[in-house]
């Protein structure tokens, strides 16, 4: 048997070592398809996956953020839009054959059933839900906002009475019989313009508003003794078909095409919003696709380097063991193989 000093059997070993390593962690890498799997493997390009994982989870969030404010946005834009349908319907359709001559009292009961037909599914839009969220309701999640109330036949918000309840600039809250109006908070949603809170609030410019009051939406309060209430008004021309009192129905006809006024800017806004949210979603999948693609050029091997590396790992690894049987004793190289 031949004899090898133990200097040359311990370099022999450190060679070897390394070059069943490099082969090891070649093979891994290729199997893997990853450059490195711990940051201490790679600090520089590690510390810098990190960070991008870190941006990549925010625009993600926000992307499901713009998504679920998109969806739900559309619901509400659904149901405004059936509602402007109903009001235009009445305006200029229901009253203008009320008010014409051939049309007997038969013919305006008819309209009369007609309008309070509409009323009902004007209320079953102003509920409208987006998932378990009523559309119009605020932070209202337990019960429909909008109700009618049975002795009065007028609008409720929350079983409040929407004629009694007006607004305070001062604080920019709504109040009925001395009392704040419960559960008619904005809802906002982070888009990444930095959301930002003051105490409990949120700074309305750092943030995407989702919600929309239904106080703003069905209308409140009265103005020379006329309700701005969007149902009340119909109610009334309702009535004032069933009477024909002329007068009346003039002056509510006329109030409800003021409504439409208003209430468009509503559509408006919501239009916009969506508009904005479309872009928004677009741009946030241009980001997660970018940085998916930035860790990826980070943490990913080069095909064409790693089967290199490969085929050179396996002929040192191959030369190493060559050489040991050559230098070393056969019992050795056989607890080695």
């Amino acid at each position: 048997m031949r004899v090898a000093d133990r200097t040359s059997i311990r370099n022999y070993l450190k060679y070897f070592n390394r070059a069943q390593y490099n082969y090891a962690e070649t093979n891994k890498r290729v199997a893997s398809g990853k450059r490195f799997e711990k940051v201490s493997e790679d600090l520089s390009a590690g510390s810098r996956v990190l960070r991008t994982r870190m941006d990549k989870y925010k625009a993600e969030k926000q992307l499901e953020n713009a998504r679920e404010a998109n969806d739900e946005l559309k619901v509400a834009e659904n149901a405004l839009t059936a509602i402007n349908d109903i009001m235009a319907n009445v305006h200029e359709n229901k009253v203008m054959k009320a008010k014409n001559s051939p049309t007997n009292e038969e013919g305006r009961q008819v309209l009369a059933e007609e309008i309070k037909s509409m009323m009902s599914e004007l209320l079953k839009y102003a509920n409208s839900q987006y998932g378990k969220k009523y559309s119009f309701g605020g932070t209202n999640a337990i019960s429909a906002p909008f109700s009618v109330d049975k002795a009065t036949g007028k609008m409720l918000y929350n079983g409040i009475d929407m004629d009694s309840i007006s607004y305070d600039p001062d604080d920019g809250k709504y109040y009925a019989g001395g009392k704040e109006v419960p559960m008619n908070e904005d809802i906002f949603y982070d888009l990444g313009l930095g959301m930002k809170m003051s105490g409990p609030e949120v700074n309305p410019d750092t943030a995407f508003k989702i919600s929309y009051s239904g106080l703003d939406i069905m209308g409140w309060g009265k103005t020379d003794g006329v309700s701005n209430n969007i149902y009340n008004v119909l109610a009334e021309i309702e009535k004032n078909i069933r009477t024909y009192d002329q007068e009346e129905l003039e002056k509510y006809d006329a109030k409800l095409a003021n409504l439409m006024d208003s209430f468009r800017s509503n559509l408006t806004d919501i239009g916009a919003k969506t508009n904005y949210l479309e872009n928004a979603v677009e741009r946030f999948n241009l980001q997660v696709d970018g940085y998916t693609e930035r860790i990826h050029n980070l943490m990913a091997t080069k095909d064409a380097e790693e089967a290199t590396n490969q085929m050179m790992n396996d002929y040192i690894l191959k030369a190493v063991l060559q050489m040991g049987s050559r230098v070393l004793p056969l019992s050795l190289m056989d607890f080695l193989r």
